[in-house]
């Protein structure tokens, strides 16, 4: 029996209810026993979630035990029902039976004495059902959340059977095709495919049903309306105990460039239609980088008119730190226009706001005087959650500090740079004493609070030139460049009286805290694992000498300076 609470819901007699409670008493000092005498104290009780088990006569006042069990289904409460036999009606007892609740005990000594290994099992499947029923909710929970993304993405996502059914498709997809999610449902891939893709996609789901990858593939697919959709993507396989169960492709929808593409090499007219009206920006430049015409959109994306690009200089909606770049690319494509013609860099609109672009640019074919073709996309989303993740990447989540990672990979650097005998560096580690305490008395959020806090008192101390980073839980280091060991020692010993000054006030405590530093002088050349493993051990000999205090651990040999508290 755990030693936690239990908490019994006693529908029953004063009689029986005292015989349930001594039969547990010893096996289960920790119970919370709570009685009904009515249906109103019945449904007053039932507000409260934390119910382990239920025991009920059949008929113990103006409600049954079946009422008993069909509030427990519609307040989606699972709590086991323990029904005296022979207290009521054999109508109860069957409407009981019949909603699946079979556990019926009588109040005598074989059967009381017998009770705690009953109690004991279904309080073992009660807790066994909760963690079922958690795992199922996260499973849906989980599912949903990646079907929400899948449906909310502009790509076409589908997932077909070996049979050519198809078991999965997101929202662009069906709103690409024009079919319901229910018409999906009866969809064979043959059904959708274009006369012009039979033959080789029969080829590729072949090659994908053997476990092959398919990438940067086109194909079309009819529509339900009868249009034709055109596709490119990469197709997979879903492989399941060494089978293939499905295969999977996620495609991009390419109707519209390969529309006008075929538009453009019809008639002028429909070509300015889709290029003034395209998504992103379109632009021709000159040798000299003028720019020679600008879609309308493009224009409206940079905040400008037309008429007020044209003729002007590229580099008036490119960032100045971005035009080296950009016009070297120009000046290769021109020059060679098999040259790599993808590029991201930063636009300036006309109110001197800043977004990113993917460019890609060719030159002209068929024209006398050569000139650009650029397009450019809008990609400053995707440039916000590369650096929001790079930025995760290196950085501690709980102090916005440098991470160990990030510490050991400018370490590394350091270590590895051509020596120079007049330049010196140090290496500092910081390990809290008493944080252990604290946080084990005052809780994690408070150990996490006070992390924060020091993080914040560190930042004040060292020099902007230093590194500081949180490498453990409760564990700093200081990467002190260009400074010699007298004034690395000099600034450790006030990082040390600041911390031991520092009054952490949680609640209604006040608490403090100190810290062993310890100090090893950077010697180039050494491996970065022997430098950590001297820090380490100069901290410890710190936290060993009595804590809250500074050792050094010179380059050569083991020198005692100890500061701090004696």
């Amino acid at each position: 029996m755990t030693d936690s609470v239990i908490n019994l819901l006693m529908a029953c007699s004063i009689e029986n209810g005292a015989a349930i409670q001594q039969a547990l008493s010893h096996h289960a000092p920790r119970m919370r026993i709570h009685r009904v005498d009515s249906a109103q104290d019945l449904q007053q009780a039932l507000d409260f979630p934390g119910w382990h088990l239920a025991f009920s006569e059949l008929e113990p006042a103006d409600f049954s035990a079946f009422d008993l069990v069909s509030l427990l289904d519609e307040k989606e409460m699972d709590v086991p029902v323990l029904v005296f036999e022979g207290s009521g009606a054999e109508e109860v007892a069957m409407r009981c039976l019949e909603s699946g609740m079979c556990r019926f005990i009588r109040s005598t000594p074989p059967y009381l004495k017998s009770l705690p290994r009953l109690v004991d099992d279904l309080l073992r499947r009660g807790r066994k059902d909760q963690d079922r029923r958690r795992l199922e909710r996260q499973l849906i929970e989980s599912e949903e959340l990646f079907v929400d993304v899948f449906d909310h993405t502009s790509d076409l996502i589908q997932r077909v059977a070996p049979d050519g059914s198809i078991t999965y498709t997101n929202r662009a997809w069906r709103y690409a095709l024009g079919y319901s999610e229910a018409e999906v449902q009866s969809l064979n891939l043959l059904d959708i495919l274009h006369p012009d893709s039979m033959l080789c996609c029969q080829d590729r789901f072949s090659r994908l049903l053997n476990g092959e990858t398919l990438t940067c593939i086109d194909f079309k697919f009819i529509a339900k309306s009868g249009e034709t959709v055109y596709l490119s993507g990469d197709c997979g396989s879903v492989i399941k105990e060494g089978g293939v169960i499905s295969t999977r492709g996620i495609f991009r929808n390419i109707t519209e460039t390969v529309r006008a593409e075929e538009a453009l090499k019809v008639t002028e007219a429909r070509y300015q239609v889709l290029y003034e009206n395209a998504p992103d920006i379109y632009t021709t430049i000159s040798p000299a980088g003028e720019i020679l015409s600008i879609n309308q959109n493009g224009a409206v994306m940079l905040g400008y008119e037309v008429e007020e690009l044209i003729g002007e200089s590229a580099a008036k909606v490119i960032h100045p730190e971005d035009q080296p770049a950009v016009f070297e690319c120009v000046a290769k494509l021109f020059s060679d226009p098999q040259a790599p013609v993808d590029l991201e860099y930063r636009k300036i609109r006309k109110d001197g706001s800043i977004f990113w672009v993917h460019q890609r640019a060719t030159v002209e074919p068929g024209v006398n005087a050569q000139r650009l073709l650029v397009v450019c996309r809008d990609i400053t989303d995707k440039r916000v959650l590369e650096d929001k993740l790079a930025y995760q990447a290196s950085h501690d989540m709980l102090t916005s500090l440098l991470n160990r990672r990030e510490f050991e990979r400018r370490l590394q650097q350091l270590l590895s740079a051509e020596a120079d005998p007049s330049d010196k560096h140090v290496l500092c580690f910081l390990d809290l004493d008493q944080f252990k305490a604290i946080n084990d008395s005052s809780g994690h959020i408070a150990g996490d609070e006070l992390l924060r806090q020091i993080a914040a008192l560190l930042k004040g101390q060292v020099r902007s030139r230093d590194t500081l980073a949180r490498i453990g839980g409760d564990e700093f280091a200081v990467l002190m460049e260009h400074v010699a060991l007298d004034k690395a020692i000099e600034i450790a010993e006030k990082i040390r009286t600041t911390i031991e000054s520092f009054e952490f006030h949680w609640r209604s405590q006040c608490l403090s805290v100190g810290v062993s530093i310890g100090i090893v002088p950077i010697q180039a050349g050494r491996s970065i694992t022997d430098t950590l493993n001297l820090a380490d051990m100069a901290c410890y000999t710190a936290k060993k000498a009595g804590r809250n205090r500074v050792y050094t651990r010179h380059a050569d040999a083991v020198h005692a300076d100890l500061f701090g508290v004696p």
